[in-house]
């Protein structure tokens, strides 16, 4: 029921059953095809003691979304990584507030409020979804390509309840600080329809860590196994 418990798990099949992989010449270690569910989506926020989760960037990041600003002025005070995928301009595609609270489908309305239109009108609908990556992200020499496929809401059983679907997820720099957001909009589009939040679920298509947080989560498994 809270994402801490998730990350233990995740660390302890990265080590037990992950295999090794070089995307773009970096060394990873990997499980394809995790799905996961955090029960309580209130509880998304890594407090794990090994991760030391930078709150000042998650809220820096949160707030950036928010903006829906797809150029990284802001942003790039907290992380220098986003200089590294930015354009020559200095623009990325991964404003995922963009996406979801800026963004007019056909000019109309925003993916957001497409959603809570569905599901306001339709209790039982599957189409309520917001897209992150998509067809214009695919061209040469992209840099920042999103991870996120996809998010979809649904309500079963008088709960909101809400799918992520990712094409890769970076346990440590993007599931730590992805869940957070993900999370949030589920809260808001919950309080907007007066319903109560469910699960939250996650599925990575490859879940990983690069070689530098090899032995991170060697430790935060030790920490897990120590309280187990």
């Amino acid at each position: 029921n809270h994402i801490n418990g998730i990350i233990f798990q995740v660390c302890d099949l990265l080590l037990e059953d992950g295999k090794l992989s070089s995307p773009r010449n970096l060394k990873t270690m990997e499980i394809m095809n995790l799905w996961c569910t955090l029960t309580d989506p209130t509880k998304s926020i890594c407090t794990i003691p090994d991760r030391k989760l930078s709150r000042k960037y998650l809220n820096a990041e949160l707030d950036w979304y928010r903006s829906g600003d797809l150029s990284i002025e802001k942003i790039k005070e907290f992380s220098s990584m986003w200089s590294k995928i930015c354009d020559d301009y200095g623009y990325v595609n991964s404003n995922y507030g963009y996406w979801a609270k800026h963004y007019k489908c056909n000019d109309y309305i925003t993916q957001f409020t497409w959603c809570a239109e569905e599901l306001f009108n339709d209790y039982n609908s599957r189409r309520a979804i917001i897209n992150y990556n998509n067809a214009d992200h695919k061209y040469e020499g992209v840099k920042d390509f999103p991870c996120t496929i996809s998010q979809q809401f649904y309500i079963r059983n008088g709960y909101l309840d809400s799918v992520v679907l990712m094409r890769s997820n970076d346990l440590i720099y993007g599931f730590c600080y992805d869940v957070p957001w993900f999370t949030l909009l589920q809260k808001e589009l919950a309080k907007l329809l007066n319903i109560e939040i469910g699960h939250y679920h996650h599925y990575a298509m490859s879940m990983h860590v690069y070689e530098r947080h090899f032995k991170m989560i060697s430790k935060i498994r030790e920490q897990y196994n120590a309280k187990v």
